[in-house]
C-alpha cells in the first residue's frame, strides 16, 4: 500500500477510535451524574445533557484530530550498523522478540515485524506494525515513533553489546577522573 492510502486508512481507523473513546467517557459520566444514557441524545432544551449541535463540532474535531495524528506519531528513523543487516540478522531478531514483537512478514527488502500482545494490538487500532528496510548501513525502521524510538536504541545496544563494546563504568559519579591518593598534603 503506498505510503499517501496508508496515512488515510489510519486516519479513518483513528477518527472510529476516537468517537468510541469519546462515547464510553460520555456515557461514564453520564451515568456516573446518576442520569440516563438516553439523555445524551436529547437536546438541552428538553432536558438533554448537551448542547444543539454539540455532536457535530466533536465529530468535527475528532475528525481534524484523526487528519493530524497518523502524520505526528508514524516516523522512520535510521539506525546505523557496521556492515549490512545480514551481519547482524540473529541479534536484530532477537533484539524485537525481547521486545514483545514478532517477525510477520518477510521479501528482499524489508522485514516486518508485529506485537505479540492481542490487546495491545487492538488498542493501537492494529497499526503496531514495524518494518525494517534490510541491506547496507543504515537501518531504516518506520512505524510509530515510540515504539522506534525504543526498538532503535534496543537495537544499538544489542548491537554494541554484540561486537563488545561496551562502556567502562567506574565509580565517580561527577567525572573528575581518578585521584592520587600518594599526594602530599599541603603545608
Amino acid at each position: 500500500m503506498n505510503p499517501k492510502a496508508r496515512r488515510v486508512v489510519r486516519s479513518v481507523k483513528y477518527f472510529f477510535v476516537f468517537i468510541i473513546l469519546a462515547a464510553v467517557v460520555l456515557c461514564i459520566v453520564t451515568l456516573l451524574s446518576g442520569e440516563s444514557v438516553t439523555k445524551l441524545f436529547l437536546p438541552m432544551s428538553e432536558g438533554g445533557m448537551l448542547k444543539e449541535g454539540a455532536w457535530w463540532q466533536m465529530l468535527l474535531i475528532f475528525g481534524a484530530i484523526a487528519a493530524v495524528y497518523p502524520g505526528l506519531t508514524f516516523v522512520k528513523k535510521e539506525v546505523m550498523i557496521e556492515g549490512d543487516f545480514e551481519d547482524h540478522r540473529d541479534t536484530i531478531i532477537n533484539a524485537f522478540e525481547g521486545l514483545g514483537y514478532k517477525n510477520t512478514d518477510e521479501d528482499g527488502e524489508k522485514l516486518t515485524f508485529r506485537l505479540r500482545n492481542h490487546f495491545t494490538r487492538f488498542m493501537r487500532a492494529y497499526e503496531d506494525g514495524v518494518t525494517i528496510t534490510k541491506g547496507e548501513a543504515p537501518l531504516i525502521l518506520e512505524g510509530n515513533r515510540k515504539d522506534i524510538l525504543r526498538l532503535a536504541s534496543h537495537i544499538s545496544y544489542a548491537l554494541k553489546e554484540d561486537i563488545g563494546v561496551t562502556e567502562q563504568k567506574h565509580d565517580d559519579p561527577y567525572d573528575f577522573g581518578q585521584q592520587d591518593n600518594n599526594t602530599e598534603e599541603t603545608k
